[in-house]
């Protein structure tokens, strides 16, 4: 099944669109991300008419990776984004940038890890320890070397007596990794939703692994591996940046009452792909991304990776996480709305 989705209109900003049309809002937030369902928070809470309610509208602008989404949150161009775990945000304290994380936007947790080692069709079969050590010289794709995910996949290979030496790793977007399997340019890659279920409703990939234990995800804390990040100005606009986290958590509130307890599951798949332009039985076979419910951020996760940028001189030294994350208005949703626990 090919799937369906918006494409990333130059190497900018892409043309902006407005949500929360249910009535007029107070404050329009401008939020930054490279797109995908991992935006499930902010559709699902604009669907429900919860941004409206909070008194702020959303301007939604896709860009193509994490300096995009950092230079414009520097810039002024964005209140809000989504924005993966790379030296680039950690470096961002020390030139003067002024943002905060304030919660999860996308991290692992057992049962939710829409980020997973596969290997190309026709690569050896057998156990997992015997398709791992058939990757030694091996051709692996990943989209950065210098992000999470090259430290998490060093972690997974550690697991079985291997360095990230002992394999090629390869730089690819995530679009590209599919022909690159279907291909054999690649024998392995650590994919992305939804190109990872294109590339196994394709055929042209098998999975390994989900990665979860190589993430450090756990059930009482998900590796957060995309923070939610705001603009230093945004984060003082306290009306409005309350507002967004309100809405947006209910929204998270939503998606994780579909994909973890089966309520309304249909209806949650039908807006999502209606929203992501998405076929809805790719949402419904794929693997969910984790998308904590109480907004909660992995300062463990964090400091792993700014360890690992360190020691692979990606970043110079590290910085106090004290000055970068900021839980308050999570916490401050999380007491009026009250925690919410999984089983």
């Amino acid at each position: 099944m090919m799937i369906h989705r918006r494409h990333v209109l130059g190497a900018g900003v892409a043309a902006p669109f407005i949500l929360s049309g249910r009535a007029r809002a107070a404050s329009v937030v401008r939020f930054g991300s490279v797109g995908g369902l991992t935006d499930a928070g902010v559709y699902l809470a604009d669907d429900q008419g919860y941004f409206s309610a909070a008194g702020v509208g959303v301007q939604m602008l896709r860009m193509p990776n994490a300096p995009s989404l950092l230079t414009a949150l520097a810039t002024g161009q964005l209140d809000v984004a989504g924005i993966s775990v790379t030296p680039g945000l950690f470096s961002a304290i020390t030139q003067g940038v002024q943002i905060r994380i304030v919660g999860d936007k996308q991290s692992v947790r057992p049962g939710f890890s829409a980020t997973r080692l596969v290997v190309r069709s026709g690569f050896p079969t057998g156990t997992e320890a015997a398709q791992v050590a058939a990757l030694k010289g091996k051709a692996v794709a990943i989209s950065s070397k210098a992000a999470s995910v090259a430290m998490v996949l060093g972690n997974y290979l550690a697991g079985f007596g291997l360095k990230p030496t002992d394999i090629r790793m390869v730089e690819l977007s995530y679009p590209s990794m599919v022909p690159a399997l279907g291909s054999g340019a690649v024998d392995a890659a650590v994919v992305l939703e939804p190109f990872l279920s294109e590339a196994l409703q394709m055929g042209v990939a098998r999975q390994v692994n989900d990665l979860v234990a190589a993430s450090g995800g756990t059930a009482t804390e998900a590796s957060t591996s995309v923070p939610l990040v705001y603009s230093e100005t945004f984060a003082r606009d306290h009306a409005a940046a309350q507002g967004f986290m309100d809405a947006y958590l209910r929204g998270v509130r939503l998606y994780n009452d579909a994909f973890a307890r089966g309520i309304d599951k249909d209806k949650i798949i039908s807006i999502l792909a209606t929203r992501a332009k998405l076929d809805a039985g790719v949402i419904r076979n794929g693997f969910p991304a984790g998308l904590d419910p109480n907004g909660k951020v992995s300062v463990r996760f964090l400091q792993q990776c700014q360890d690992f940028f360190v020691q692979q001189h990606y970043l110079q030294a590290p910085i106090d996480l004290k000055k970068l994350v900021d839980t308050s208005f999570a916490d401050s949703t999380v007491a009026r709305l009250g925690e919410y626990k999984f089983g």
